[in-house]
């Protein structure tokens, strides 16, 4: 076993989670997610155990220690709800995982990382085989979901809008602290400044550059997972800007992680962002003639954006170096080595998944650089539909009726947006099935807060119900 300068860290959290519980130790994992690139400790034979795997293994060690602590996980896993797909899920992968490569071993090609000779690591066609990565994917898919089943189960029982609020407000000055000081240090000549917190053995891309700009990766390893999860950031506190009618601190906060979003110079959190803004628009459109706020939003939206885009291009246009940055980033983006290697995993997933049947190769077999493409490559066509409808229903959910316009509502409202921004960056860059712990972390929110409502709703109905008739009003009869 091998132990880091972020190992205190995480037994510190483990002994905080067991005495004070897996509720008020909430922050514990909020506080750990925007350091991605953070191992609790290496163990030989199972690679690193990352600083959020060690958080959620303890809230469920603390979670199981209740008296009611099965019986509570069990409810959130009971049919019609979508923690029992998501257990239909997760066993359809591990099934897929142990047998698929085996099954169907050299009857399709899949794209894996070998040594090449002279070169290093590098992803090669290879006939279809079982390797390491079924096992390991198969376990940070557990992981992952895991998430989402104890804190649905959590705060389920102990809703409290403000702590998870209050937790993504943690999260967001974390992630804004390490990406100022990811690029400051570089500036500066301390390059290594962050590789305290940068413990795991994956490949460290912390020092990409374009054009001369450094790329900030801030906690993570690469600037796309920090867009990845800035980019769900910024979803939640765009959702939260349309419902905050005190404060201008939720828009401040908007326009920081924007400017982040932008600097990260990540070609997939833009196009997510650009997707991300366009839906809400349409989605949301009805409520900008419902609420002052929503539409002076919307009226602001509509001139802001055609006058950023005509100041833009008349910068690019004048500017020779940031004409050249739009072309790589964007423009010629598809064309270039790194686009055509992608939709190269992506075509190959897809014929993977015909190859197999439409049962896939089995998770952690295939490679591909789309969610979509992902699934079906991994996990078929069975499991993508049982992904699918997972998300659905955790996108569709929806509070009481009379809960509507009440806090917890508005959290959950803006939990499920940062779902969405980290689905449609997913759409563009995971390699596999697995949305990671953040998706999962927001989505168990979110279906927690929504079900504590609707159980509190149905108490406060009942004792109506059942409340004993006044005396005035029973004298009144008589």
């Amino acid at each position: 076993m091998q132990v880091f300068a972020t190992t205190p860290l995480a037994l510190f959290l483990l002994i905080y989670i067991f005495v004070r519980g897996p509720v008020k130790g909430l922050w514990c994992l909020f506080l750990v997610l925007p350091m991605g690139a953070a191992a609790a400790m290496n163990v030989s034979g199972l690679g690193s155990i990352y600083m959020t795997d060690f958080v959620i293994i303890a809230m469920w060690a603390s979670l199981l220690f209740f008296r009611t602590g099965f019986s509570e996980v069990f409810a959130t896993l009971r049919p019609g709800r979508p923690g029992f797909l998501l257990l239909l899920l997760l066993v359809v992968s591990l099934l897929s995982a142990y047998f698929m490569p085996r099954f169907f071993r050299a009857e399709t090609e899949v794209f894996m990382l070998v040594k090449v000779p002279d070169w290093g690591m590098a992803f090669r066609l290879r006939p279809l085989e079982p390797t390491t990565q079924n096992i390991s994917q198969a376990i940070r898919l557990v992981i992952s979901t895991s998430a989402f089943v104890v804190l649905a189960t959590l705060f389920r029982a102990y809703g409290n809008a403000q702590q998870v609020h209050k937790c993504m407000i943690l999260a967001t000055w974390l992630n804004v602290l390490l990406a100022f000081l990811d690029v400051t240090s570089h500036a500066v000549g301390f390059n290594d400044l962050l590789d305290i917190i940068r413990t795991s053995n994956m490949a460290m891309l912390d020092d990409q550059r374009i054009m001369g700009f450094k790329r900030i990766a801030g906690g993570f390893a690469e600037a796309s997972a920090f867009g990845f999860y800035t980019m769900g950031l910024f979803a939640y506190w765009f959702r939260y800007w349309f419902s905050d009618q005190t404060s201008w601190k939720s828009g401040l906060i908007v326009a920081l992680l924007l400017a982040l979003i932008i600097r990260s110079t990540s070609s997939s959190t833009y196009v997510a962002l650009g997707a991300f803004l366009g839906l809400y628009f349409v989605w949301h459109f009805r409520t900008m003639f419902k609420a002052r706020r929503a539409f002076l939003i919307y009226t602001a939206t509509m001139v802001a954006v055609p006058a950023m885009l005509i100041v833009l291009v008349l910068t690019f246009a004048l500017s020779p170096v940031l004409q050249g940055m739009l072309d790589e980033l964007l423009l010629s983006k598809m064309s270039s080595d790194s686009g055509v290697e992608r939709m190269m995993w992506n075509t190959q997933a897809f014929t993977a998944m015909l190859d197999t049947y439409g049962l896939g190769a089995g998770i952690g077999s295939v490679r591909a650089s789309s969610f979509l493409y992902a699934c079906l490559g991994n996990i078929g066509i069975v499991g993508t539909v049982l992904y699918l409808v997972f998300i659905y229903q955790v996108l569709m959910a929806r509070p009481p009726l009379r809960s509507r316009e009440s806090y917890t509502s508005t959290v959950a409202a803006a939990l499920q947006a940062s779902c969405v921004g980290i689905l449609l960056q997913a759409m563009m860059s995971t390699p596999y099935p697995n949305l990671d712990v953040v998706f999962f972390a927001h989505a168990g929110l979110a279906m927690g807060l929504l079900r504590h409502q609707e159980l509190v709703g149905r108490r406060r109905v009942r004792r109506r119900a059942y409340r004993p008739m006044p005396i005035s009003s029973a004298r009144a009869m008589i």
